[in-house]
């Protein structure tokens, strides 16, 4: 009995709603920059119809300027405090720890270097040793045969 896999179907994009979609973000954004260059001309009109109006709004606007640096300023300080104490802790708790890990390191090295010479080393020598000994006594088995007089048994 064999399963048969139905075939994997994507989806078929539709393209009139994608054409749609788009063309309605770019009015979106046309109609946007209309009605901000519309609210543009008609502050310009009416600041020149009404000067008296045009002088208070623009102390309010002063005002809230000077205000709004003022709150920059003290998120600045705040910032700078923030990054002083990010500082700090780089140097007492990650300086130590990078030191920690560098002799970690120090120690592993040393520990591979022991080990390669104490053990592997060795070990590699006598592994050596023993299929030069096994080579020869090969070698000499098969001159033993070839010099060693055969018997025929007929």
């Amino acid at each position: 009995m064999e399963l048969e896999v139905p075939p994997i179907q994507e989806p078929t994009p539709e393209p009139a709603t994608s054409v749609w979609q788009e063309r309605r973000t770019q009015f979106l954004i046309i109609g946007g920059a209309i009605l901000v260059l519309a609210l543009l001309i008609a502050a310009i009109v009416l600041m020149a119809k009404f000067p008296a109006t045009t002088v208070v709004i623009r102390d309010i606007a002063i005002v809230f300027v000077a205000v709004t640096t003022f709150f920059i300023g003290i998120a600045m300080l705040v910032l700078i405090v923030q990054i002083q104490a990010l500082i700090q802790v780089l140097q007492e708790e990650v300086r130590p720890l990078l030191a920690s890990v560098n002799d970690t390191a120090s120690t592993v090295r040393g520990t591979t270097e022991f080990v390669s010479e104490n053990l592997v080393s060795p070990l590699i020598k006598a592994a050596g040793f023993t299929a030069a000994i096994r080579r020869v006594a090969g070698e000499l088995h098969s001159v033993v045969a070839a010099i060693r007089p055969r018997s025929d048994h007929n």
